[in-house]
């Protein structure tokens, strides 16, 4: 009768035992699962930091540009072109007998500098991604007055008269050439585009790292430059970047 007790003992002894070793590796292992997926599957910025708003990067981005002493506009390219100009200058005698033909011709190397203005022009600044991303909308390219080159600048009369002046045809030219010259820099603002925003790119990184390298905060990537005069652009991109953000 002893016997049989003690065995029953001993069975419900190890039951318990076992039992209890299980409940303890299946807690382990539901605990370890939930720091897998927190830690691993879950971007771990996104759980353990927080992230810039839009206006503390506006904030942020009027403080850093306002500490910049004398720096009122950012170079982001910089063009050497040599463009070549013609004048030809004809008059008449007594309004029907010809009264001689000049033409005179430029040849004028030149550097266009563009850039974007600092200070005083709005910037603004998109979070996307739960702040890893940044969209840049920048103000509109602009430029200096074009340099010209004078050791290299060449002014010649192509067609001469004996009975005109060709000095006066060649100082009408050279008016011209200021004007001329502004175009030829505003029509290459497109080509420079791109350039354009990979100088903004490196300058706002190196403002994100220099604003906010220090703190505990998510950094976001400048993801794209856009200009305000690419509202057909940045519109789009910044609405559908919304809507998807948006859903659930």
């Amino acid at each position: 009768m002893t016997s049989q007790v003690n065995g029953q003992n001993l069975r419900t002894s190890f039951n318990w035992a076992k039992a209890f070793a299980i409940v303890s590796v299946c807690t382990i292992l539901t605990a370890g699962s939930l720091i897998w997926y927190f830690l691993v599957k879950l971007p771990a910025p996104a759980v353990l930091l927080p992230t810039l708003s839009e206006e503390m990067t506006r904030g942020q981005f009027a403080s850093y540009i306002g500490g910049l002493q004398g720096q009122n506009s950012l170079q982001v390219a910089k063009i050497n072109t040599r463009e070549e100009f013609a004048y030809i200058s004809e008059k008449k005698l007594f309004r029907y007998m010809p009264g001689g033909v000049v033409e005179v011709a430029a040849r004028v190397p030149c550097e266009i500098t563009y850039f974007v203005p600092l200070k005083d022009k709005e910037w603004s600044f998109y979070i996307r991604d739960q702040g890893r991303r940044l969209i840049v909308v920048a103000p509109p390219i602009n430029f200096n007055r074009p340099a010209v080159d004078l050791a290299r600048y060449d002014l010649r009369v192509v067609k001469d008269s004996m009975i005109r002046d060709s000095e006066e045809v060649k100082i009408a030219l050279q008016n011209e050439i200021p004007g001329l010259l502004e175009e030829v820099g505003r029509k290459n603002i497109d080509s420079i585009r791109d350039t354009a925003r990979i100088s903004i790119k490196d300058f706002l990184e190196q403002w994100l790292l220099k604003s906010f390298g220090d703190k505990q905060i998510i950094t976001p990537v400048v993801d794209r430059v856009y200009f305000t005069d690419e509202e057909h652009l940045f519109k789009n991109a910044i609405f559908n970047d919304q809507s998807m953000a948006d859903r659930p």
